[in-house]
């Protein structure tokens, strides 16, 4: 008896083992894929909130800083206000923002800026078009694109905005008034 149970509990631990080790396997394969799926932007097609179409291939250099939000989020509220503050897009980096928010709440969201679609490409992806092809699993999430579009930063989560602006310094040339 004492063999049939020891038994069971090696199969059992060896079985447990192999399928922790599988799904780290395949997590790591999907980030894989993920990165070189974002290496350079990516094709994608999303609506504004005015309702037109917005194409990344009309997009022919950067630098360029995607940040994925949701209005609701406390640290998404805090990093977009600090990057406004800083008038980010008037310096040379083109801002999109992109949510999986109704396209009303965005809006509601981005009233209390008093910036809009002139200042940032504001983004709506209720479908998660975007969030699968970027393989966005939390939020905030921030890339940072190149002159050439090719990924040079992916911030996932929270993130001080001065990392993100320190880093768009250092490496995109952007350059603080």
């Amino acid at each position: 008896m004492k063999k049939i149970l020891t038994f069971l509990i090696t199969v059992s631990v060896c079985a447990i083992l192999f399928i922790l080790a599988k799904g780290i396997f395949l997590k790591v394969l999907k980030a894989n894929d993920r990165d070189d799926r974002i290496k350079t932007l990516p094709s994608f097609s999303l609506g504004t909130l005015n309702g037109e179409i917005f194409n990344s291939a009309d997009l022919k250099n950067g630098p360029l800083l995607l940040v994925y939000f949701h209005p609701d989020c406390d640290y998404c509220q805090y990093e977009i206000s600090s990057l406004i503050r800083h008038d980010i897009q008037s310096k040379g980096v083109k801002v999109l923002l992109v949510s999986n928010a109704l396209p009303e709440t965005i809006d509601e969201f981005m009233e209390q800026f008093e910036t809009g679609q002139d200042e940032f490409c504001i983004l709506s992806d209720s479908s998660l078009v975007f969030a699968n092809l970027f393989g966005i699993s939390v939020i905030p999430v921030s890339l940072i694109y190149n002159e050439n579009l090719e990924l040079i930063k992916f911030f996932k989560g929270e993130v001080s905005p001065n990392a993100i602006l320190n880093f768009l310094n250092d490496v995109c040339q952007y350059q603080e008034n």
